[in-house]
C-alpha cells in the first residue's frame, strides 16, 4: 500500500530542502526523496580522504537569501558563515593583485599596474552594485507571464519597471549593457591595465561557458554584487564545516517541522491519473502518493524523463529540448599535509593570500583561449583556476594540525571530448596537466599533496545530477532567465502538468546557493493549495 502525503519533493539539494521547509511551515505533510545516501545535493560536505573533509562540489557562500536563513532559523541549527574577505589574482609571470579591503593597500596593489584603474574599479563596483541590487530585488518574486497574464503579472512587470526607474540615466544604461553587452566592451571601457582586465574577466567565469565577446555574458559579473556575508554586501564566504553546514541546517529545520527525509530513494517515475500528478514510483517499485510534486531535479530530466513527454504539449517539449545546459566546469579537492606556498609572494606561514579566493589567470585573452579550446572538445591547457583553502579559517575540516584542504574550480572543460575520447580514460591525463600548471604557482604542491578528488563534467552529472556538468542546471544567459527559465509555461514554477512544480536552479532566478527558487516555488504551491 502506498504512503500518502500532501507534497513530495524530489531531490534534497538546498532548493528542495528550502521548498520542503516552507511547505511544512504552511501546514503541509511533506516527504523529501533523495537519490544519494546524504542530503544536500551539490551543497554537501564529505570526507574525501581519511582525516580530510571539504565542500566537495559547491564551495563558497554569498548568495543565500537572508530571508531563507531567517525564516528557516538556519543559525539555530548550526549554520555559521565565515567571511572570506581577500582576493588574489596570479599569473605565471609572477605578477599578482592581492586585495584585502584595506583602501591604502588595495590602491597600492592597483598602482603596480595603473595609476587610474583603482579609481575606475571603485566606480565600476558602484555601478555593478546598483544594477545588482535591482536584479536581487527580483529574486524573490515570480517572473511575470510573457503572455496571457492577469493583473498580478502586470503588477509584477510594473514593479520591475518602477525599480529600474530608481536608477539614473547612467544606471539604466549600465543595466542594458550588462544584459545585452559583451564583457570585453565593458572591460575595455573601464580599465587600462592588462592585469586588472584579467581580474574583471575572471568574474564572468565560474557559472558561465562563454567568451568575452558574447552579448549577455556580462550578467555573471553581477553575482559579485548581489550577495552578502554577515551583512557585508558583495562579500564571499565559507561555511563552518563546509557547505553541508547549510543543507544539514535546512534538513534539521525541516525535520523539526515534521518533514520526512528519505535518502537512497531514487525516483523512477512521476505518476499521473485523471490529468494530474498523483505521486511517484521509486526505483524498486515502491509508490508514494501526493497531489503536489515539487522537483528540485533539473528541468529536462524532471519533465521529459520522470514525467514523460507524452503528457506535455509537443511545442513545449521541442522548446525544452533546446534549453542549453553546460558550464564546462571541473572540480578538484586536494588533501594537503602542509600549507601551499606561492612563488609570487614567498613566505611559509599563513598570510592574507591564504584567506582569499585565489584565481590563476594569465590575462583576459586566456579566458577566450580556454573557451575556444573547450568548444572544440579539448580541455583548456592551461586552465583558468579559482581556488580557496578553507581549512585556513575553518580548522574543523582536517584532523591533524598543519594539514589543509583546497578547493579548485577549473575552466573551461568540455562535457564532450573530441575524437571519440571519454572522460573516464582522459581524466588522469587532464588532472596531471592541471596539477602541473598549479605547481608553477605553488612549487611545494607536489611535496604537500596527500590525495586528490576530481569531478569531471561527466562526474558532476553522474554524482550530483548536474546536466552536462552544468552547475546551474541551465546556462545563465539572457534568453534563459526570468520569464523564460526554463520555458515561459514553466517559469512560474507550475508546469503544464497540474500538480507538478519545479523548484530547482533551472527556474528563476537560476543557479548558485541562493534558496530563491525553492522559496518562490513554495509560495506558488501554497497559493495554489489555498
Amino acid at each position: 500500500m502506498s504512503q500518502a502525503y500532501d507534497a513530495i519533493v524530489i531531490g534534497a539539494g538546498h532548493n528542495g530542502l528550502t521548498t520542503a521547509g516552507y511547505l511544512a511551515r504552511g501546514g503541509l505533510r511533506v516527504c523529501v526523496l533523495e537519490r544519494r545516501p546524504v542530503v544536500g545535493g551539490a551543497a554537501v560536505s564529505e570526507e574525501f580522504h581519511p582525516g580530510y573533509r571539504n565542500s566537495v562540489a559547491s564551495y563558497v557562500v554569498s548568495l543565500l537569501r537572508p530571508e531563507v536563513v531567517r525564516d528557516l532559523e538556519l543559525a539555530r541549527y548550526g549554520y555559521e558563515p565565515l567571511l572570506l574577505g581577500n582576493s588574489l589574482y596570479l599569473d605565471s609571470r609572477g605578477d599578482y593583485l592581492l586585495l584585502t579591503g584595506d583602501e591604502a593597500a588595495d590602491r597600492a596593489q592597483f598602482e603596480k599596474f595603473s595609476a587610474t584603474d583603482y579609481d575606475a574599479f571603485l566606480a565600476f563596483e558602484a555601478s555593478v552594485g546598483l544594477v545588482g541590487e535591482l536584479l536581487a530585488s527580483q529574486w524573490l518574486r515570480e517572473p511575470p507571464k510573457l503572455h496571457g497574464g492577469g493583473v498580478s503579472d502586470l503588477l509584477s512587470a510594473l514593479r520591475f519597471g518602477l525599480d529600474a526607474r530608481k536608477l539614473d540615466a547612467e544606471g539604466r544604461w549600465r543595466l542594458m549593457q550588462f544584459f545585452l553587452g559583451a564583457p570585453e566592451s565593458i572591460i575595455e571601457r573601464w580599465f587600462e591595465s592588462d592585469k586588472v582586465k584579467a581580474m574583471i574577466a575572471a568574474h564572468i567565469m565560474p557559472a558561465n561557458f562563454a567568451p568575452l565577446s558574447q552579448p549577455g555574458a556580462s550578467l555573471a559579473m553581477l553575482h559579485h554584487a548581489v550577495g552578502e556575508v554577515e551583512g557585508r554586501r558583495g562579500a564571499w564566504g565559507l561555511v563552518r564545516g563546509g557547505m553541508g553546514g547549510i543543507t544539514q541546517a535546512m534538513a534539521a529545520s525541516a525535520r523539526e517541522r515534521g518533514v520526512e527525509l528519505r535518502t537512497n530513494a531514487p525516483v523512477e517515475r512521476i505518476l499521473v491519473a485523471e490529468g494530474r500528478v498523483r505521486g511517484v514510483r521509486l526505483v524498486g517499485g515502491e509508490e508514494l502518493t501526493a497531489p503536489v510534486i515539487a522537483a528540485n531535479t533539473e528541468p529536462k530530466r524532471t519533465l521529459l524523463d520522470f514525467l514523460g513527454e507524452e503528457y506535455l504539449p509537443e511545442a513545449f517539449v521541442r522548446d525544452l529540448r533546446a534549453f542549453r545546459q553546460e558550464s564546462a566546469s571541473l572540480r578538484i579537492n586536494l588533501a594537503l599535509k602542509g600549507l601551499p606556498e606561492f612563488t609570487a609572494l614567498g613566505g611559509s606561514g599563513p598570510g592574507p593570500e591564504h584567506e582569499a579566493t585565489i584565481v590563476l589567470i594569465e590575462d583576459k585573452d586566456h579566458l577566450d583561449a580556454a573557451y575556444r579550446s573547450a568548444r572544440a572538445g579539448e580541455p583548456a591547457s592551461p586552465p583558468i583556476i579559482e581556488a580557496v583553502i578553507p581549512s585556513v579559517i575553518d580548522d574543523t575540516l582536517t584532523d591533524a594540525p598543519g594539514t589543509h584542504v583546497m578547493s579548485m574550480l577549473c575552466k573551461y572543460m568540455p562535457y564532450e571530448l573530441s575524437g571519440g575520447r571519454h572522460w573516464d580514460t582522459e581524466k588522469p591525463r587532464v588532472l596531471e596537466d592541471i596539477l602541473a600548471w598549479a605547481g608553477r604557482f605553488i612549487p611545494n604542491l607536489p611535496e604537500v599533496l596527500v590525495a586528490v578528488q576530481c569531478f569531471t563534467p561527466l562526474d558532476l552529472e553522474r554524482e550530483f545530477g548536474l546536466p552536462r556538468g552544468d552547475i546551474c542546471h541551465g546556462r545563465m544567459e539572457p534568453d534563459q532567465l526570468f520569464s523564460m527559465r526554463p520555458h515561459p509555461d514553466a517559469a512560474r514554477y507550475a508546469t503544464p502538468m497540474p500538480g507538478l512544480y519545479l523548484c530547482g536552479s533551472g527556474t528563476h532566478p537560476g543557479g548558485g546557493v541562493t534558496g530563491a527558487p525553492g522559496y518562490n516555488a513554495a509560495r506558488r504551491i501554497l497559493k495554489d493549495w489555498r
